[in-house]
């Protein structure tokens, strides 16, 4: 049987813990969720005093070489980490955050995953619609099918009225 540990430190969520989590991988993009992201990451690896690896990954275009020089996605890369980095700091929490470049994001994080032995992804998606229709993208659903060990996705609010009202049938 499965015993849940909880712990919560004053103002924080209350997060139950079903197994211990070391090694965190968390790909970081940017965008508002990040923040949410980055104190679940803390509060799920603070029991067991893990590191959580932060991920920035920058997408090249097939028409260049893996390698190719992107300035200003490297100088936007590393103003994100820097951010990240002290967030993480103010948080008492250890984090390593790189940047890589890739084809695609997705494999880029399943590879980083594997290499690095994680015990949990941690995935921040912005709510987003396309067609009309809530989307998970590309990438979650890739990450969710190849990752090696679990993953977590954490979706931010909705945003406004999110344009449904109450039907009846």
């Amino acid at each position: 049987m499965i015993r849940p540990r909880v712990y919560c430190a004053p103002g924080e969520v209350q997060v139950v813990h079903l197994v211990d989590v070391s090694r965190l991988l968390l790909p970081i993009k940017g965008q508002p969720v990040d923040a949410e992201s980055i104190r679940l990451a803390a509060s799920l690896v603070r029991p067991t005093q893990g590191r959580v690896y932060a991920l920035y990954v920058i997408k090249v275009p097939r028409e260049y070489p893996i390698d190719a020089d992107f300035p200003d996605e490297i100088q936007k890369g590393e103003a994100v980490l820097d951010d990240v980095e002290k967030q993480f700091r103010s948080l008492k929490c250890e984090v390593t955050a790189e940047f890589l470049q890739a084809r695609e994001v997705g494999p880029a994080v399943i590879k980083e995953s594997q290499e690095r032995g994680i015990d949990l992804v941690l995935l921040g998606m912005p709510y987003r619609r396309r067609h009309g229709r809530f989307s998970l993208g590309d990438v979650v659903p890739y990450i969710l099918e190849h990752a090696p060990c679990p993953v977590l996705v954490l979706r931010e609010k909705m945003k406004g009225n999110p344009g449904l009202t109450a039907i009846s049938l």
